[in-house]
Formats: structure tokens, C-alpha cells, sequence
């Protein structure tokens, strides 16, 4: 063994750590108020051996001997620190196409997270923006296809720039403009719908949206497989109670999230068994 192969051991106060390196940092990591059971989850799940030593609503402090840039790996949080540097974990390079209203890229791998994905599940996002969602499923959780529908062209051709930059394989995504109303996907073929849904406030309305969310709940019911699930993103919490009704379906408000001011919850909507 060379010299410089040593493994020193050091001590911080009542624990003993094996580092080349045994400077202990402390960082800071910002986060989407309501996610913070997430981002714990996904911490402690890449790298186990931290410390966390304070949390709040939407910061969370932690020890590590590791530099800033290892955890570039974190997607929950959206900014970390250490009192000297900043990293924004919420950019990338791919996202380059944008939409009005669209979603946070942390706030869509929680989604994800809470979506639960196995690696041969097919995804559909059938309000999908610049396709922040069905791009973090594919390059983060390995799906295995996302199909992404919007009736805005705009939206469309912003999803394609993203899908480009992010090197997606073209089988792996089906990208299109359509209504809602108007999809014509093959029936209980899909195992996830994960989607930001219209919230009636900065575009559109209340009353557009019962019809919107109507047409969704009868796709859902058409197109999900029997343990299909729904992961949704909506500021109309009544209206989609009311739309997704008891007697076929579950649904979970899961958490309250901070999203631009607005405070939307994300919904995880299931079947109910059939006896």
C-alpha cells in the first residue's frame, strides 16, 4: 500500500469517520416547502453516511467530510450551500425550452418519487408543458416510455427542444398535440399519469377546468392499467375530489406544496379493488 493510500481515522465529536479527507463541512439545502420528507428520503438513500443536524420548513443542515459538487446528485432540493458557493440543483443543461406556469424540475422529481415507477412502467403526462415531468422520469427513474401530449403547440415545440438537449432516445417518447378529450391512446396501456394540472388562476378558469378535469378522470378510468396510479399537481383540490369520486377511486392528498406563491397539493389517486 502507498503512503498517500493511508486511510486516516478521525474523530467529530462521538463518532469515528474513515476519510482520505476529514475536514467535516456543513451545508445548507433549500427545498419546495412540503417536500422535506422527500428530501430527506433521497439524502439519506445517496449518501447514507451524512449527518442531518437541523431541519425547517424549507432548509435542511447536514455534516459531510464530501465536497459541494458530489451532491449535484441530489434532484428533491433546490438550491445547497456550504457558506461559500451556491448550487443551483434545480437547473440543467437540458431545460432549455420553457412554458408560462411550468413546473419547478424539483418539485417534478417528487412527483416522481411519489409516483413510485418500476423500470418497465409507461408513463403518460397528458398536460405536458416542455415536458419537465416525463424527462425526469425517463433520465432519473428509468422508465420505461413517456408519452406527452398538450393542446398547446407552443408547448409542444418547447418539448422537443428539452427532449433534444437531454439526448432522450426517440423510442423511448411519444410527443403530440391534443385536446384531452380528443386522445385516442390504446385503452389500459399506461401505469402512471403524472401531471401539472391546469390550476384556472394565471391561465384559464374555474369553469374551464370542470370539463378539463372531467375529461380526465374518464381518461384515466380508460387508459390506466388496474394498479395504475395518478400523480397530480392542482390548486383545484375540491374539484378534483369531486371529479375523481369515492366510489371508484382513491385519493391522497399527499403533501401542500409552495409553487410560485400558490399553494397547490400533489394527489395520489388509485382504483379502489373491485370485489
Amino acid at each position: 500500500m502507498k503512503d498517500n493510500d493511508f486511510v486516516f481515522e478521525c474523530y467529530y465529536p462521538f463518532r469515528m469517520i474513515k476519510r482520505y479527507n476529514c475536514v467535516m463541512k456543513t451545508y445548507k439545502l433549500k427545498f419546495l416547502s412540503g417536500t422535506l420528507g422527500f428530501v430527506v428520503k433521497e439524502l439519506k438513500e445517496k449518501f447514507p453516511e451524512v449527518e442531518i443536524v437541523k431541519e425547517d420548513k424549507e432548509e435542511l443542515q447536514f455534516e459531510s467530510t464530501e465536497e459541494i459538487e458530489v451532491f449535484r446528485k441530489l434532484l428533491s432540493p433546490t438550491h445547497i450551500s456550504d457558506g461559500k458557493k451556491v448550487l443551483n440543483l434545480a437547473k440543467h443543461e437540458w431545460r432549455k425550452g420553457y412554458i408560462p406556469a411550468g413546473i419547478n424540475p424539483s418539485l417534478a422529481y417528487v412527483m416522481c418519487m411519489i409516483a413510485d415507477f418500476s423500470p418497465e412502467d409507461i408513463l403518460y403526462d397528458p398536460f405536458c408543458g416542455s415536458s419537465v415531468i416525463p424527462i425526469m422520469a425517463l433520465k432519473h427513474f428509468n422508465i420505461k416510455r413517456a408519452i406527452c401530449s398538450d393542446i398547446s403547440g407552443s408547448a409542444i415545440s418547447q418539448s422537443k427542444i428539452n427532449f433534444e438537449n437531454a439526448k432522450i432516445e426517440e423510442n423511448r417518447y411519444k410527443l403530440f398535440k391534443s385536446d384531452i378529450k380528443n386522445i385516442t391512446l390504446n385503452k389500459k396501456n399506461v401505469d402512471r399519469i403524472v401531471s401539472n394540472l391546469p390550476f384556472g388562476i394565471r391561465t384559464g378558469s374555474h369553469e374551464g377546468n370542470i370539463g378539463i378535469y372531467t375529461d380526465l378522470e374518464n381518461l384515466a378510468d380508460r387508459l390506466l392499467r388496474t394498479k395504475g396510479k395518478l400523480v397530480l399537481l392542482t390548486q383545484e383540490k375540491i374539484l378534483l375530489r369531486e371529479v375523481f369520486n369515492k366510489e371508484k377511486w382513491n385519493v391522497k392528498s399527499i403533501t401542500t406544496v409552495n409553487q410560485g406563491g400558490l399553494k397547490p397539493d400533489i394527489f395520489l389517486i388509485e382504483r379502489k379493488a373491485t370485489s
